[in-house]
């Protein structure tokens, strides 16, 4: 019963530090994560009553808080090369008057869909963005989610500035131990300022 009333106010005071009062100022996003992944620990501690506890709950914080991911970028296509390609296969009206950009996700695929516990999992998207305007830099925004059943853990997320054109975009990290085995799906989502593409690829964690 004192445990539970610890954990009570450590959560309760934990709120408070990081979404309560705006007099502290923004929170950087590095110790949130740190405070979130601590507080977990000591409250499965509290509640197991040993370190298993701790470990226990500091993964359920984050269950990728441990994972680290590489990135690799490869561009494939300048802004002309892809605007050429796509217009060759009539897949875009060209409009002297539009200035929007196009965004197209046109592949995304996991290098190995049955995956061991501590293996390597790489993901690759592959999309394309078109302008009239071939130097300009656009803000992408590439957001990885892992789902199973009613969970969604954020993967990875991370804002580039790109060219028009045609990029593959690579994620490498080693599935944790504790990762539960079954079926999951890792929904990739690339956006802009006024667009949003979504891709799914099945992972099976063996």
């Amino acid at each position: 019963m004192k445990n539970i009333i610890i954990v009570i106010i450590l959560l309760s005071a934990l709120a408070t530090f990081l979404f309560g009062c705006t007099t502290y100022g923004k929170r950087d996003s590095e110790t949130k994560q740190a405070l979130l992944t601590l507080t977990g620990g000591v409250v499965g501690m509290l509640l197991a009553g040993n370190a298993g506890g701790a470990i226990v709950g500091a993964f359920a914080t984050d269950i990728f808080s441990l994972a680290t991911i590489k990135y690799n970028d490869k561009q494939l296509e300048d802004g002309k090369e892809a605007a050429k390609r796509y217009q060759d296969n009539k897949k875009v009206e060209k409009k002297e008057d539009d200035k929007k950009v196009g965004l197209y996700i046109e592949e995304s695929s996991i290098a190995a869909q049955n995956v061991k516990i501590g293996s390597t999992i790489e993901a690759n998207v592959q999309y394309t963005l078109l302008s009239h305007f071939d130097e300009q830099e656009i803000k992408i925004t590439e957001t990885r989610i892992l789902s199973t059943g009613d969970k969604r853990v954020e993967l990875s997320k991370r804002e580039v500035m790109r060219t028009p054109g045609t990029y593959i975009s690579t994620i490498r990290f080693t599935m944790p131990d504790y990762i539960p085995k079954g079926s999951y799906i890792l929904f990739t989502t690339i956006s802009s300022v006024k667009h949003s593409r979504t891709a799914r690829s099945v992972l099976n964690i063996i």
